[in-house]
This record gives C-alpha cells, structure tokens and sequence, in this order.
C-alpha cells in the first residue's frame, strides 16, 4: 500500500514538473514529413514559444531546430506569425552542403510545399525520397505525397488555364466593346460633321437663291430696257405708218409673229401713251447695246449662281443621304 502510494506521489511531480524540449527528440516513423501526421497542440505551442524566444535572443540555429520541432508536434502552428523562422528553416534544407538523405528530401518536399507553395520542387523532392526509401512505410508515404501534390499541381494547371481562357474571352470582349463604341463615336462624329457642313451649305444656298432672284430681275430690267431702245432705233421720232401705234391701248398679239389669226386675243400696247417723238436713232442703238451688254452679262452671272445652286442641291442629297447611312449604322452597332 505504501509503496502504491508513493508511486502516485512521484507521478504527480513528474507530471507537475514544466516540460523542457531543448534537444526534440523525433520518432522515427516522422522522417517522411507530410501533412497530417502528429497533433500535439500543447507541445507544438511550447516548443514554438522556445523556437521564438531562441530567435529574438539571436539563437538561429537553435530556433530552427525548435522551430522545425514544433512544426512536427503539430503542423497547424504555421498558423502563427512566425517573424523569419520559415524561411530561415527553408533555407535550412536548401543548403547545398546538405546530404540528401531520405529525411532532408522528404522534409525538404514538405517544406517547399506548405511554407512558400512551390508544388513543382516538392514532388521531386518527394519522388526522390520514395526512391531511396529503404522502409516501405516510408517508401510508400513519400509516393502518396507526391501524387497528392501532383493532383493538387493538375487542378491549379487547369484552374490557371480556365483563368488565363476566361481573361481573353473577357480581353476580347472588352476589345470588341471598345472597337464597337469607337466606330459608333466614329459615326457620331461624321454624323456631326456632316451636320456642320449641311447648315454651311443650307446657309450658301438661301444667299444664293437670293442672288438668283435679284440677278434674274436686274437682267428682265436689262432686256426691257435693251428692247425699248431697239425698237425706238427701228422706230424714231413720230408715229408712221406700219408702225405700232402709240395711242392704241391695245393690239392683236398675231401683230408681233408670223400668225396674224384674227381669233388671236388682244394685249396690251407696251408703247402705248409714248411720245411720237424721241431720242435719235444712233442714241437709242448704243443704248440698246450698252443695255444688251449688261443682259449678257448677267445672264452668265445668272448661269453660274444656277450652276452653283445645282451642285448644291446634289452635295446636300448626298450628305443628307450619308447621313441617314451612318445614323442606321450606328443603331445597329448599338443593337449588336
């Protein structure tokens, strides 16, 4: 009884005693290092507060060695900030002095893997490791290893591409989006233009027809007065006979042409109420040609504002006629 006694006393100091994990310890099933083997939260949290305690005094080697400890007792301490120690125990493995015995390779792999995601060198790792294995439970959990990661490395080659063909389909679409409202603005701004251009033209062309009309009046002018002095150089002085009468109102219209039909109606005497008497024939010849001069001369002034006119009018169908085009082009760039 006293010794059982005894027994559960010495138990409830060792067990009370604070752990101390200087120099871990590693079983050897762990030389293959992959994730999911251990779980000892309480030693894991406890060998990383002495990894960091190690570090911040400037202990490197140590702190590595605690630090990789800690990951063994349990990996989900990669969870915690772990200020350098990762890449200082990755290094660790990268040395190139470092045999690369079964437990460098395999912790190697796991490292590259889960610290800095680098798939490619951890199944390689991995693969070398299962072929210089000597025990097959090893062996066999650096294989499983390296096809799960390769699995994994298959889903992120897929996933990349499914990326990568996503972002063109969306470049593309973004291209086509940008080239399908340029060519719309485009056509806006032709629209414009040619709006700009129709109210030039409009604007030249009322000033034109404007121009018509006095230049038409100024030659009707021109003729008349050239006819009155042609027909006083036929027609001088007092009235003779033969001749028309300029105290008759009126006179068949059959007079001035070949057709003297007396079913011909009556006009107007143009020379009605003139004097019997008037300017001398040569006057009145060089006032006809100065009149008939002015009439010519206005009649080619009248051809070109008439010619002009007419090109006008075809530029402003061909620009109204542009204009609807590019407004029904632009509607169905925007419809597609």
């Amino acid at each position: 009884m006293k010794n059982a006694v005894s027994a559960v006393i010495l138990a409830a100091i060792l067990f009370s005693a604070p752990v101390r994990a200087e120099v871990p310890v590693e079983p050897s099933n762990l030389q293959c290092l992959v994730i999911g083997q251990e779980a000892d939260p309480a030693k894991g949290r406890l060998l990383l507060k002495q990894a960091m305690e190690a570090w911040l005094h400037g202990k490197r080697s140590e702190a590595v060695d605690l630090y990789e400890s800690a990951i063994i007792a349990d990996h989900s301490i990669l969870r915690h900030e772990d200020h350098g120690l990762a890449m200082a125990l990755l290094e660790k493995y990268r040395d190139p002095n470092r045999t690369n015995d079964m437990t460098t390779l395999c912790r190697r792999g796991f490292f590259e893997n889960i610290l800095v995601g680098n798939l490619e060198s951890s199944i390689k790792f991995y693969e070398e490791a299962a072929a210089i294995a000597t025990d097959t439970r090893e062996q066999q959990l650096a294989h499983d290893e390296a096809e799960r990661l390769r699995g994994q490395l298959s889903y992120i080659s897929e996933w990349q591409q499914g990326i990568a063909k996503a972002a063109k389909i969306n470049r593309e679409r973004d291209l086509a989006a940008y080239l399908q409202a340029s060519k719309i603005n485009e056509f806006e701004n032709q629209i414009e233009d040619n709006s700009f251009e129709l109210e030039e033209l409009k604007e030249r062309l009322a000033y034109l027809q404007k121009q018509e009309k006095e230049t038409l009046e100024e030659m009707y002018s021109s003729v008349r007065s050239a006819a009155r002095y042609r027909r006083q150089y036929y027609y001088p002085g007092a009235y003779q006979t033969g001749t028309p009468d300029p105290s008759a109102t009126t006179f068949p219209e059959g007079s001035w042409g070949a057709d003297s039909s007396p079913n011909q109606g009556q006009v107007a005497n143009p020379y009605a109420g003139q004097s019997n008497t008037g300017i001398s024939s040569d006057s009145a010849l060089n006032r006809f040609y100065v009149y008939r001069g002015r009439a010519r001369r206005q009649q080619d002034q009248l051809d070109q504002i008439r010619a002009e006119i007419s090109g006008l009018y075809r530029r402003i169908a061909q620009l109204e006629k542009a204009t609807g085009d590019l407004r029904k082009k632009a509607s169905d760039e925007a419809v597609r």
